[in-house]
């Protein structure tokens, strides 16, 4: 029975080549598939010689063969596999024609171009494996050779091949299309050894190559249409819910405030805003919310002076948002309702300069006892129902000791990072098997350890594919990961090592011997 790739597979190893350009010179990445299209034509042979090498038609066939999408975008019908992004129909002769001669040709003497009557003849130097590698696969030191696999995967992805074919049926493929001598072969390119089952698909099964393609292609972003709206998260919390459970039992107890402590994704600002959403009767009108940071004051969070034409000082005195809030919560009081504050980031502020008297007067206690406001100098008291809910991630040592007294005053309730809660993102998700989730919450537990404090279970909320779980790794987890581990003095290469296995793992692949 005949197979085909997967067409997600097509997609994911559009992305591992994109992985790759990041590994090696980017900008010089851009050189392989002219190279290609050399090698295809047979300038890689042993004692191959000259061969003709026209951009017309030899050079727009390669295009057309390969990288071709066949829709409504005439002015873009090509798609670049190095920058996923689409491409005129130029673009064979105005980019990979043109740099094969200006750099490959020109600058690094990796081939001698002739012009003869028939049209141009190419011959690849004794060093272009050399050359390429010098140039494109070194960066830093660091050799990283182009994944045979992925781009097989993404060059075959319409050709049948039989039942038993594996991974190295496509390197076999690989090398029949665009043979090369096997030490230069090496030089350039790594087999990573894959489950055929990843790889291959029934030919009976359809496979949508070109919705695959778009979907790891990057759109140019222009306007806001493109940007995709965050999604809305449940109104309420399961009553069983347990920080919700103890969020109550706090308050049925007496709290004065409460603060959600946890490392950094442990979703703090999300529970404290879900909390808050239960605990109110109008979410718009009863729940104020602001950020504390270093140069936060009393006269931005209780009162302080705004100019003003008409006073005699040239400034008034104006409520700020703890004031507003108090006020709401006096209004529902008939309605024996609750009005809640979320202070995001609650330890980044100075206690003191912030919360001034007030540090006295939010005690459960000293609730509607009347004080004065320093700047009005008005008699004002803090109602009772006005609940305050704070998120703090305790474990930043770049945030200076937190006030004992203003810890006193709080009740604090640990979010830890929950390999549950992983799993369950990622089962919502639809794109892991149930042994991947497995994998990732064992990973997540591993990482625990890696990662001074831990690291959150919120970074996998938008993660809805193998695919998505390295980008979400690499411009959000990674960069948290590392700053926690140069500020707590940890390994950094441990936790990247330890992704980068678990990648190897989702994709069934090993280094090959």
């Amino acid at each position: 029975m005949a197979t085909r790739i997967r067409a997600d597979r097509v997609a994911l190893a559009l992305h591992n080549i994109s992985d790759w350009k990041e590994q090696v010179r980017a900008q010089s990445t851009a050189h392989l598939m002219p190279l290609l299209a050399l090698l295809e034509k047979g300038a890689g042979k042993e004692k191959a010689g000259s061969i003709l090498f026209r951009e017309t038609p030899e050079e727009f066939a390669f295009w057309d063969r390969y990288f071709h999408l066949n829709d409504v975008d005439k002015v873009k019908p090509y798609f670049n596999p190095i920058t996923l992004r689409r491409a005129e129909a130029g673009f064979p002769h105005s980019n990979a024609a043109t740099i094969r001669k200006n750099t490959f040709e020109g600058k690094w003497k990796g081939a001698v171009r002739t012009i003869t009557t028939e049209g141009e003849s190419w011959e690849l130097s004794n060093a272009y494996a050399d050359v390429f590698r010098t140039n494109v696969l070194t960066k830093s030191g660091q050799v990283s050779r182009v994944p045979v696999v992925d781009l097989a995967a993404l060059l075959f992805r319409a050709e049948t091949f039989d039942d038993a074919d594996d991974a190295r049926a496509l390197e076999r493929r690989f090398r029949e299309r665009f043979p090369q001598q096997d030490v230069d072969y090496e030089k350039l390119f790594v087999f990573v050894s894959e489950d055929r089952d990843r790889i291959f698909a029934s030919d009976a099964a359809p496979q949508d190559y070109e919705a695959a393609i778009k979907s790891a292609l990057v759109e140019d972003v222009k306007t806001a249409a493109a940007i995709p709206e965050a999604a809305a998260p449940p109104i309420s919390l399961d009553l069983s819910d347990p920080i919700l459970l103890q969020v109550q039992q706090l308050l049925t107890f007496g709290s004065s405030g409460i603060i959600l402590i946890g490392a950094p994704g442990t979703g703090k600002s999300y529970y404290a805003k879900r909390i808050a959403t239960h605990l109110v009767k109008t979410p718009k009108t009863d729940i104020f919310r602001v950020q504390f940071h270093p140069s936060y004051g009393y006269e931005d969070f209780v009162e302080g002076y705004r100019p003003a034409e008409t006073a005699v000082s040239g400034y008034k005195i104006v409520d700020k948002t703890f004031i507003d809030a108090c006020g709401r919560a006096r209004a529902v009081q008939a309605e024996n309702g609750l009005v809640v504050l979320i202070v995001d980031e609650i330890n980044r502020g100075d206690p003191a300069r912030v919360f001034g008297e007030l540090l006295t007067y939010i005690e459960r206690n000293y609730r509607d006892d009347p004080f004065i406001l320093p700047f009005s100098g008005r008699e004002f008291t803090i109602p009772n129902n006005l609940v305050l809910i704070g998120t703090m991630n305790p474990f930043d040592r770049s945030v200076s000791q937190v006030d004992a007294a203003f810890v006193r005053r709080f009740d604090h309730i640990e979010v830890s990072p929950s390999r549950d809660v992983v799993e369950s993102l990622l089962e919502a998700g639809g794109g892991f098997t149930s042994d991947q989730i497995t994998e990732v919450g064992t990973w997540f537990d591993t990482v625990q350890k890696l990662v001074p404090f831990g690291l959150g279970h919120s970074f996998f909320a938008d993660v809805k594919n193998l695919d998505h779980l390295k980008l979400v790794w690499r411009y959000r987890m990674k960069p948290a990961a590392e700053l926690a581990i140069d500020l707590n003095d940890g390994a950094r290469g441990d936790v990247v090592a330890s992704f980068d296995a678990l990648v190897k793992r989702l994709e069934g692949a090993a280094v090959d011997a």
